[in-house]
This record gives C-alpha cells, sequence and structure tokens, in this order.
C-alpha cells in the first residue's frame, strides 16, 4: 500500500467511525420523539434543569471526572457527547475540549515524570504509522496522530517520553481534537433538545462537519507527507 492509499484508508477509518457516531445520534433523536421512548426526553430535560441549578459547579465537576477518565484512557469523545447533551453545544464543546487536552496532559506527563515502565506498556499498541509521524514532535504532526484510529492514550504516553515541548503538545493536541469534538459534539448536543427541528438541524450540522473534516484531514495529511 502506498502512502496516499494508507492516508485514505486512515481517513476513512476515522469519518467512519465519526459517522456512525452521528448515525447513532439520529436515530436516538427520532426514537426520543417518535417511540414510547419518548418520556425518557422529559425525564432528559428534567435532568438537565437539575444540573442546570449547580451552574459552574457542575461543569467544573464534569470537566474534572472527564480529565481523570481521559488521563487512564477513556474515550474522550464519549465523555465530549455526554457533555453536550447535558450542556448544549456551545458548554459541552468548551468541558469537552478542555477535558480532552487536560486529561491526553496528564497521561503526557504522568509518562514523562516517572511513568516509564507504565508508557511502554501502552505503546504496545502503537504502530509504525504513528511511531513515524511523531518522530519529530511538532504541532502539525500532533494533528495528524490525533486523527489516526488509535486509542488516544497511545499518542499521550509516545508524546510524553519523546522531546516533545509542553506548548507544542498543547497546542497540537487542541488543533488536533477540534474537528472531530466539534462534529461529536453537535451530535450529542441535538439528544438534549425537545424540539425536534433544533434537534434534526444539529444533526445534520454533525454530517455535513463529517465532509469537510474528511477533505481537511486528507489535505493536511498529503501536505505533511509531501513535507517530509
Amino acid at each position: 500500500m502506498t502512502p496516499g492509499d494508507e492516508d485514505l484508508a486512515a481517513t476513512s477509518r476515522e469519518t467512519r467511525r465519526l459517522l456512525v457516531l452521528a448515525l447513532i445520534a439520529l436515530v436516538a433523536v427520532l426514537a426520543l420523539h417518535f417511540t414510547p421512548l419518548k418520556a425518557w426526553m422529559s425525564d432528559l430535560q428534567a435532568l438537565k434543569l437539575q444540573v442546570a441549578t449547580y451552574g459552574w459547579k457542575a461543569h467544573v465537576l464534569v470537566a474534572a471526572a472527564s480529565v481523570l477518565a481521559i488521563a487512564i484512557g477513556v474515550p474522550r469523545l464519549a465523555l465530549c457527547g455526554l457533555a453536550s447533551v447535558l450542556f448544549g453545544f456551545v458548554e459541552g464543546m468548551a468541558v469537552g475540549m478542555a477535558s480532552a487536552v487536560l486529561g491526553g496532559y496528564g497521561a503526557f506527563l504522568l509518562a514523562r515524570w516517572g511513568g516509564r515502565g507504565w508508557a511502554e506498556r501502552r505503546l504496545s499498541k502503537a504502530n509504525d504509522r504513528l511511531r513515524a509521524i511523531l518522530a519529530k514532535p511538532d504541532i502539525a504532526s500532533i494533528f495528524i496522530a490525533r486523527q489516526l484510529p488509535v486509542p488516544g492514550i497511545v499518542p499521550n504516553v509516545l508524546l510524553g517520553i519523546l522531546p516533545t515541548r509542553h506548548s507544542t503538545f498543547l497546542i497540537g493536541s487542541f488543533l488536533g481534537y477540534l474537528p472531530s469534538n466539534a462534529v461529536v459534539a453537535l451530535a450529542g448536543s441535538s439528544l438534549g433538545k425537545d424540539s425536534l427541528d433544533k434537534a434534526i438541524t444539529q444533526v445534520s450540522l454533525s454530517m455535513a462537519g463529517l465532509g469537510a473534516f474528511a477533505l481537511l484531514l486528507l489535505w493536511v495529511r498529503q501536505r505533511y507527507r509531501t513535507r517530509d
């Protein structure tokens, strides 16, 4: 398989995974509005109102729990989706992004400051493609690594034992997480809408975002490969 074919395959796997999440959200939205599960919608709205009474404390609590979970390997997209259901797109996206970056940074620091054995065990899952991309860590390579279909904790610990600057890790991770988190936050927040029109609109936007994300991802990967 040529490098270009590998780029296409990796892009296809990532976008297919996000598409499945968006389709699941669409099916869930329809089920919550047109099946007996509709009764759950009132329970969900009641939960959101209860969470809202805690104000910023709820955001901090969810973010803190998510940071710890992501640091030990829980998928960030699932937690971003949950935050978006509870808080809506904008606030859920903010909580999801902060949690993803800080959770990844926690694993990065653990690998760098004494967790070498733990890091090496996690790196047994790292493929040659990921190791090659991160051979000389910079913002562009970290962005690309975040799009590969590998557990998020793997690049975190790999970057921790490589000579990666802290600022480079944080910026590259933030930019790398942004596209997929935005898609999932749109889909997740649609589940918390009591209006079917608003819910369908947000799911549709998330699916449209998938197309833009796939094109951007393929272009960046090709540019990076050409630069090397």
